[in-house]
């Protein structure tokens, strides 16, 4: 589940600005970027829903969100100017664009991120689980 959250998350269109009208407190623990805060928005929102918003760090789901941003910003400009762009000693010198440092370094830290923000409860709820095994069991019989 953990690996098609972050995919899901991590490839939704990031174009339209959406208000959260809930009375919880959304706001990032400290100052995003307008990308970062969009994906911000849109990620807490997600984890929320799934009834996650307590249990995880918001100092880290801050940090994703921002380094999210910058290697997004990496890889765009990547694409425009191609993987390998004209070397700095003459025009006929292709070399690997200068923005692939930066933006595996973020892909490294997202992966560090994405698996430190849990993606359960850690104490979770577990008085129903005989009654969710008794339903299981009237189920498949």
């Amino acid at each position: 589940m953990g690996q098609r959250f972050w995919a899901s998350t991590y490839n939704d269109d990031t174009t339209g600005e959406t208000a959260i009208s809930t009375d919880l407190d959304f706001e990032p623990p400290l100052p995003l970027t307008l990308p970062a805060r969009r994906h911000w928005d849109r990620i807490s929102r997600q984890i929320h829903g799934q009834g996650r918003w307590a249990v995880i760090s918001h100092d880290l789901l801050a940090s994703f969100c921002q380094v999210l941003a910058v290697s997004q910003e990496c890889l765009g400009q990547i694409l425009a100017d191609g993987v390998m762009v004209t070397g700095s000693r003459s025009e006929r010198d292709r070399v690997r664009h200068p923005l692939w440092t930066p933006y595996t370094q973020c892909q490294q830290t997202l992966i560090r991120l994405a698996r430190v923000i849990p993606l359960t409860d850690p104490k979770a709820d577990g008085s129903g689980a005989a009654i969710d095994s008794w339903i299981d069991e009237m189920m498949a019989g």
